[in-house]
């Protein structure tokens, strides 16, 4: 649908296309000549005037397909790819929607708990393969999360966050250890390397090249995306992400690794569900059936997804809201 009800595509009565937007009224154009009609069983359905520098009009086809148009300010046709536009062109719009991106970086990849935005409506309708394209390019601007596998890690230790005390290699390897399959838990659970709190998992992101569920520490305030890479239908790479050190650790290093920010962010921008389905609580609090100090770390994860009778008061965890 157009952004508001007084913008529409339509005929005009010569039979040339009108764009009708805030009351006024502009011919479509190609070549800066008037277009009297779409190709055989195209359709426009969607208009963007005002989320970026150029508009955008959306095409679909009876049997489905769809397609874009990009504007210019006089609503003549300019290219049917953000890659034939120029890099002038390319630029502004990536401009135009950064302080989204950055926005949604804080809000939902790397907060504790996930927050939607109120943009993020108007950025989905602009349609999954243009909203990957600017986003993909918003990340190009960055330099790439720094890959590393235990073998790399320093003597004495990494941190996830540069206020907080180096963990050793053993605890990043007890983490890998529990990485697969996590996804496919009702309730996944771990310990955090920071200490004993028991954190809850939200199985997040499941590919045929990419699970990960995510884990928040309030403590240590840090986020991690744990699960697998599969480069390949017979590899499988078990992996951590933490996004507020631009940090991957894996098995072994693999290009798939450099997507994960990528996918993550697309999926907060085209799933609603990807954020309102996270747990609001992210610790399970053990002590008071008297198992805190049980559980080695990292082997929380093979606790059973379904509750069991103990005494106390233990938590819902079916619960994820």
């Amino acid at each position: 649908m157009p952004e508001a009800s007084q913008d529409k595509v339509a005929p005009a009565d010569d039979g040339s296309i009108v764009i009708t937007f805030q009351g006024q009224s502009h011919t479509l154009t190609v070549n800066h000549r008037p277009l009297l009609n779409f190709y055989p069983g195209w359709n426009p359905f969607a208009l963007h005037v005002s989320l970026l520098p150029l508009p955008v009009l959306r095409l679909r086809h009876e049997q489905g397909t769809e397609a874009l148009w990009f504007l210019d300010p006089s609503f003549n046709y300019r290219a049917s790819r953000f890659a034939a536009l120029t890099p002038e062109e390319q630029n502004a719009i990536v401009d135009a929607l950064a302080p989204y991106f950055k926005a949604l970086v804080n809000s939902a990849l790397e907060a504790l708990r996930p927050a939607t935005l109120q943009l993020t409506e108007k950025v989905r309708n602009l349609g999954r393969v243009l909203c990957e394209e600017l986003l993909a390019a918003w990340l190009e601007r960055f330099p790439p999360p720094g890959r590393f596998t235990p073998q790399m890690l320093p003597q004495d230790g990494l941190s996830f966050r540069a206020e907080s005390p180096p963990l050793k290699a053993t605890a990043f390897l007890q983490l890998l250890s529990v990485a697969r399959g996590l996804t496919a838990k009702t309730s996944p659970v771990i310990l955090s390397p920071y200490g004993g709190a028991i954190l809850r998992g939200f199985p997040l992101l499941r590919l045929p090249d990419m699970e990960l569920t995510r884990f928040a520490d309030p403590a240590a305030n840090i986020v991690l995306y744990i699960g697998t890479l599969k480069p390949s239908p017979d590899i499988e790479i078990a992996v951590i992400y933490c996004p507020q050190q631009d940090l991957i650790l894996m098995e072994r290093d693999t290009d798939l690794a450099r997507l994960i920010p990528q996918r993550l962010l697309s999926l907060f921008i085209g799933n609603p569900d990807s954020i309102e389905l996270a747990p609001r609580e992210l610790t399970v609090d053990f002590g008071k059936a008297g198992l805190s100090g049980a559980f080695a770390l990292g082997a929380a994860s093979s606790l059973p997804t379904s509750v069991p009778s103990l005494p106390g008061a233990w938590p819902n965890r079916q619960n994820r809201t």
